[in-house]
């Protein structure tokens, strides 16, 4: 029970069960990297062990996978908090009609970690998957912590569920330029499900999961604290008050455990500290973990509160920190709640703060030791009150992206009209160029892109004078003028020879499980060779074949593809007559003919 030595991947969250596709998946953070979009759906359709970045080299194998998971999902995330990619990809492109930009309603951070998931079986009866969890969508190896259950949907409404559906009905409503109907149908109807869900807790707790929202009515209230009084507490968070600390002291009658970040102690009082019998931060040996993937740094993220009362404990578990932001309702939360038989110590039954403190996670932590840090230079306070004035006017203003063709390339260009203040420069740039790229945000801000690049993705730039980091983020702005068919210019931008297409082409008729086979053994030899051997004659005719008649909808990418790059003799080399003779055969029995050759 949250033992250090037991842990998962967030991608694992997103697995299928055995006999179950994806149908929809619906997200909710705080923050956003692009790249873990990209990602998600190689790591969940894939089944893939390779890296992440390994994956994302591959960009064929990304097309693939985004043309299998994209349109299925949804992320909602606060308007501020999409972060600047590490590298310009063309494909973030693709990305664009599954982000969803929102703004909590009691002008806090919409600051919710739910991953919901609707799976079906091969009859279409549906299984729904809910993880609560304190993680955002980031690459950060930070401490985490998730609590995840599934079931099939009932006849009848759960009200330990309702908060959640709440929750998922009230999302598009806070996106911040809207999201169209059709998202708000799939969303609108995931909710309804959710709401007909008994989420099973883990063997041995106490009935099911419990919800909590909070923020959604937009109004402040008293701070939140557990149902009931008890006797033990357990608090974690990375973040704390003494608005938060003081709410949940009150709880309990006995020993208080309280783990968090040192520099977020350093600033709570002795006298509220006082409350807390034991006081404890994560050590330097939990800190400076190895990591597979590099130098990203570690630290607590986790956010858990456990109260023991009588002889059960409950578990709450969630995105919320324990201050006021976050308990009084500014802020957008979700706690999932479990209760359970405490157990005594030493016996290993139960689920009490014991089982917690014999699993091994306190042996990473240790005592806090308060810091004196000096008071903070005033020049450093008015920068940062500087940076983030910029930040709520480039929220507020009303931006737009316009694309207006011009000759065999495009103006893309930033429109609008914004003022922040005169000591903060600001710079911005399209994502789908190295930040190089970046030109002073004077608007109207313009660049000559091609068509594979326009995107409505923008990045800024916030810097002041003083000593402060620099402020960085993307918003995805509406856009006018974005030319039909951008997306098969990307394709064509990657598919430039024969060995892609036919790459492209197995993969439409593989699924991504055989183009990840396809891509860990690329020394196959040659087009010609690969022709004949592989995907030639009979063998391509029948795969075509199969496919036309069990999913059909599979072969009108290609479709679109294949007639894109006849048009030109350049794509005519990509795909040769005697390959596009074997896929005009398949998609003239398809249409009822009448095609023409584009030859």
């Amino acid at each position: 029970m949250l033992s250090p030595d037991q842990r998962a991947v967030a991608m694992e969250l997103l697995r299928p069960p055995a006999g179950y596709r994806i149908d929809q998946i619906v997200l909710t953070s705080y923050s956003l990297d692009l790249d873990v979009l990209l990602s998600l759906p190689l790591a969940v359709l894939a089944h893939s062990d390779r890296g992440v970045d390994e994956l994302l080299e591959d960009r064929m194998l990304v097309i693939e996978a985004l043309r299998e998971a994209g349109e299925r999902l949804h992320v909602f995330v606060d308007e501020g908090g999409i972060a600047i990619p590490h590298a310009n990809r063309e494909l973030y492109t693709l990305l664009e009609t599954c982000v969803h930009p929102v703004r909590a309603p009691g002008g806090g951070a919409f600051h919710p970690k739910v991953w919901l998931v609707r799976f079906v079986d091969e009859d279409q009866q549906p299984l729904i998957r809910v993880a609560v969890t304190s993680r955002n969508l980031t690459f950060d190896r930070s401490w985490d912590v998730a609590l995840t259950s599934e079931a099939v949907p009932e006849a009848r409404q759960i009200k330990e569920s309702r908060p959640l559906a709440e929750l998922v009905r009230a999302v598009p409503g806070m996106a911040v330029r809207g999201i169209g109907s059709e998202v708000e149908d799939v969303v609108a109807r995931l909710a309804d499900e959710v709401e007909r869900v008994s989420f099973p807790a883990a063997d041995g707790f106490k009935g099911g999961v419990n919800f909590e929202v909070m923020g959604l009515t937009g109004k402040a209230h008293a701070p939140w604290r557990p149902a009931q009084s008890g006797s033990t507490l357990l608090a974690m968070a990375p973040f704390v008050n003494r608005t938060g600390l003081d709410a949940l002291a009150a709880a309990s009658t006995a020993e208080r455990i309280l783990i968090s970040r040192p520099e977020e102690l350093d600033d709570i009082s002795e006298e509220a500290l006082a409350a807390w019998q034991q006081v404890l931060v994560l050590s330097e040996a939990a800190l400076d973990e190895p990591d597979d993937a590099g130098s990203r740094p570690a630290d607590l993220h986790a956010k858990l509160i456990a109260l023991e009362h009588n002889r059960q404990v409950t578990w709450h578990v969630g995105s919320a920190n324990l201050t006021a932001a976050a308990l009084t309702g500014r802020n957008i939360e979700v706690m999932a709640t479990v209760t359970g038989p405490r157990g005594n110590r030493g016996s290993g039954k139960g689920f009490g703060i014991h089982r917690f403190q014999e699993s091994g996670f306190l042996n990473l932590c240790e005592p806090y030791r308060r810091t004196e840090r000096p008071d903070e230079d005033e020049a450093l306070k008015a920068g940062k009150r500087m940076l983030d004035q910029a930040q709520e006017a480039l929220l507020q203003a009303e931006l737009r992206v316009q694309c207006q063709a011009e000759e065999d390339q495009w103006r893309w260009s930033l429109e609008g009209q914004l003022e922040v203040p005169a000591e903060v420069s600001a710079s911005c740039w399209p994502v789908s160029l190295t930040e190089d790229n970046a030109r002073p945000l004077i608007l109207p801000c313009q660049w000559t892109l091609p068509i594979a690049r326009l995107t409505a993705f923008v990045a800024f730039r916030l810097k002041v004078d003083a000593d402060v980091d620099d402020l960085r983020l993307v918003l995805k702005l509406p856009v006018d003028g974005m030319p039909e068919g951008r997306i098969a210019h990307v394709l064509r931008t990657l598919i430039d020879s024969p060995e892609k297409f036919l790459k492209f082409l197995r993969a439409l008729l593989g699924g991504l499980d055989g183009m990840v086979d396809w891509a860990e053994d690329q020394g196959a030899g040659a087009w010609q060779g690969e022709w004949a051997a592989g995907l030639g004659g009979e063998t391509l005719l029948e795969d075509l074949v199969r496919a036309a008649a069990r999913e059909p909808e599979r072969l009108e990418p290609v479709r679109r593809l294949i007639e894109d790059l006849r048009a030109t003799p350049e794509g005519r080399e990509i795909v040769p007559d005697d390959l596009f003779a074997v896929w005009q055969v398949v998609d003239d029995a398809v249409s009822g003919g009448g095609r023409s050759d584009n030859a």
